[in-house]
């Protein structure tokens, strides 16, 4: 019987291999509750996922609580539940490990892929008579408890980071102003919009479709430049201030993920990027899309904790040794 050539028996190998991936029911861990970033990131990637026919179905499932280290400790204890489990996670994940809010880093995952980068923005009420960041920065420079503002996340993680950041460069003390945090965007957002706090500090996808409704204000974002999105809203460079941070959202799988899985779910993810329905959920939603895939990942999960560790002990939510 003829040998097949090495070429032929190889892309069989890929075509059965991606037959497989296609058959697969992913469950995706949401360490949030629903309305957020990470929701929507998870559920905007399963809903094109199958729209494309990439999987078969996707599942997901909410564990909101302990700043993402119940889901993280849930994930890492069911993941054998699932036929191909992922845990969806971002930026915050790195600040509580550096805080040690809980015994995890991205080290104990298996890093997928890095989707999206979605950059702060600070907002206001629609209504509300402070129109630009330098009125507000002006009030909280005479009284830095002169109103509260908001986050979607714990004291010390990122929109509570992103806001420290902002003030520092007006120099008002972070710790002195009233921070209250609130469990995903969703409920910070109500917070806002009922007057329970008069600044938001947020991501801007998270905040579109209220920017679109004309329910609340940009008062500057994060980003390098004016995203077309939000052409009118200025950027803290262009207000004079060095401030540039964005929150990556990404994808992970369990500990020591056979390379082959791994692989399925990298080629699953190019087919996603490259699809006309992933660029309009981007330009939706605000997104900036993120390349970071298998090893350039971790190389980038590595550079951005050693920029959020020399953040974090400036503004002294992170001890010197680390604690």
């Amino acid at each position: 019987m003829p040998k097949r050539p090495r070429a032929l028996v190889a892309s069989f190998m890929i075509v059965a291999a991606w037959a497989a991936a296609a058959s697969e029911r992913l469950h995706i861990v949401i360490p949030a509750g629903p309305g957020g970033g990470l929701d929507g990131t998870a559920r905007e990637v399963g809903r094109v996922f199958v729209e494309l026919d990439l999987v078969e179905r996707v599942s997901f499932e909410n564990v909101s609580g302990g700043g993402g280290g119940r889901a993280m400790a849930y994930f890492l204890d069911n993941a054998d539940r699932f036929q191909t489990p992922l845990l969806v996670n971002s930026t915050p994940l790195l600040v509580r490990s550096l805080q040690g809010l809980f015994p995890y880093s991205f080290r104990d995952l298996t890093p997928v892929a890095g989707l999206v980068a979605d950059y702060g923005v600070l907002v206001v009420r629609a209504d509300d008579p402070r129109t630009t960041w330098q009125t507000v920065a002006a009030e909280l420079v005479r009284d830095p408890r002169a109103f509260a503002v908001g986050g979607g996340s714990a004291r010390g993680s990122l929109d509570h980071i992103v806001l420290a950041m902002a003030l520092r460069l007006v120099d008002v003390d972070p710790r002195a102003v009233r921070y209250l945090p609130y469990d995903g965007g969703g409920k910070a957002m109500i917070a806002l919009l009922g007057g329970e706090v008069d600044l938001l500090s947020s991501g801007l996808g998270e905040t579109m479709a209220f920017i679109e409704a004309g329910q609340v204000r940009v008062l500057a974002v994060t980003a390098p430049e004016r995203i077309r999105a939000i052409e009118n809203a200025s950027t803290f460079v262009e207000l004079g201030y060095p401030l540039v941070f964005a929150n990556w959202r990404g994808l992970f799988g369990p500990p020591e993920m056979p390379a082959e899985v791994l692989a399925g779910h990298l080629e699953r993810l190019r087919r996603m990027k490259a699809s006309a329905s992933w660029q309009a959920t981007l330009e939706r939603r605000g997104w900036t899309s993120l390349t970071a895939e298998g090893p350039s990942f971790v190389t980038y999960l590595d550079a951005q904790e050693r920029q959020l560790r020399e953040v974090m002990m400036d503004i002294g939510f992170v001890r010197i040794d680390g604690r």
